[in-house]
């Protein structure tokens, strides 16, 4: 399924935080790299439905997206840490915000647990669990009835690698059949699996498409080097 923006532009105030962006991204692994404070995070908002655009629109296949359609899921970078809720009742609760059939819930709970690799961790309450388990039940509820758009806010940060490396198997998983975006500053996160790269500076787009236009391919010491003399530019 395409995601695409038009001159999506946000501002507060005086600022503009996301100045103009036009994105087109299919099904598959989309990398969103910058700087804290370059406009990720008020980009997905506004993708999400959760932020109102100054101007511009958002299109899922051509059509005006609507945050009512359950057609996107969404990840926030605020990892759960003072849930009430245990690893199962709040996967629960996800699939009643996205209407989940009550007679599928069970099964799409037990979907999302195993694919976290939570399974001995279902009835423990999310707040006692370590910030890389919180990490992936916040990524599962996201992926709640396999929406065809995924968003995910540094998904990754403060994790240790092996938290990381859980994580981007969940994603992996998550691209074969949606449109993923993963907002990150390092790059070390995304460039094993993502197929496409959006870099963005000050709210603006300073790069788009594959990673062999880029210039640096795959490879990691040339692509840190590019990004960052582009940051620095």
């Amino acid at each position: 399924m395409k995601l695409t923006t038009d001159q999506l532009t946000v501002k507060y105030g005086s600022h503009i935080a996301v100045d103009h962006i036009s994105l087109n991204v299919d099904t598959g692994f989309h990398a969103l790299l910058g700087p804290n404070g370059a406009g990720k995070s008020s980009l997905l908002r506004t993708i999400a439905g959760l932020t109102q655009p100054s101007s511009g629109s958002v299109y899922i296949d051509g059509r005006v997206s609507d945050p009512r359609s359950g057609l996107v899921g969404y990840l926030p970078q605020e990892n759960l840490e003072k849930s009430r809720f245990t690893v199962r009742e709040h996967l629960a609760y996800m699939c009643w915000l996205r209407k989940v059939p009550q007679h599928k819930v069970r099964h799409e709970v037990d979907r999302l647990i195993e694919l976290a690799g939570l399974s001995d961790k279902a009835d423990s309450l999310i707040k006692h669990l370590s910030g890389g388990m919180r990490r992936r039940v916040g990524i599962s509820s996201a992926l709640v009835s396999s929406p065809p758009v995924i968003l995910l806010d540094e998904p990754t940060a403060g994790l240790d690698l092996s938290q990381r490396s859980a994580c981007k198997r969940i994603l992996h998983h998550a691209s074969q059949s949606s449109t993923v975006i993963i907002s990150t500053h390092i790059v070390e996160d995304v460039i094993e699996n993502a197929d496409t790269l959006t870099i963005m500076k000050n709210g603006v787009k300073e790069y788009s498409g594959p990673w062999e236009k880029f210039g640096a391919g795959r490879d990691i010491n040339k692509l840190n080097t590019m990004y960052l003399d582009l940051l620095e530019s």
